[in-house]
């Protein structure tokens, strides 16, 4: 009897960090993908300093945020999102607007499922 009741309270405690590992991913995410599509948009308009800002402001989150998601996270999609700020960072450089832009919105949308992925979802419980 006292193994169920140890067991269930693990996979009990187990399921709430879950939970809360995954409210705090999407909450450290969402300012990186509002910055990102921002950048883009900036970019769209001929503003390229402000692109820059914003481009280092999500890429500055994201460092800040990678150790908790590299413990919780596939590094695949880490690391091609880290290649792609590298690749951001020079096209903003050479102020290449359709590679800075599209880059942008494709950045944004991995941060986006990176997210999703660890969304407490049906489909992520099976």
């Amino acid at each position: 009897m006292k193994r169920s009741i140890l067991g269930f309270g693990l996979l009990l405690a187990l399921l709430v960090l879950g939970l809360f590992t995954s409210g705090r991913m999407e909450k450290r995410h969402a300012p990186i993908q509002a910055a990102l599509d921002a950048a883009a948009d900036s970019v769209a308009e001929e503003n390229w300093r402000g692109a820059g800002i914003l481009l280092q402001e999500a890429k500055t989150r994201w460092e800040r945020g990678w150790r908790a998601d590299a413990a919780l996270a596939d590094h695949a999609p880490m690391e091609e999102i880290d290649g792609l700020f590298a690749r951001l960072l020079e096209y903003c450089r050479e102020e290449d607007t359709g590679e800075f832009a599209a880059g942008c919105r494709e950045l944004s949308r991995l941060v986006k499922a990176m997210t999703d992925a660890h969304k407490p979802n049906w489909w992520n419980l099976l």
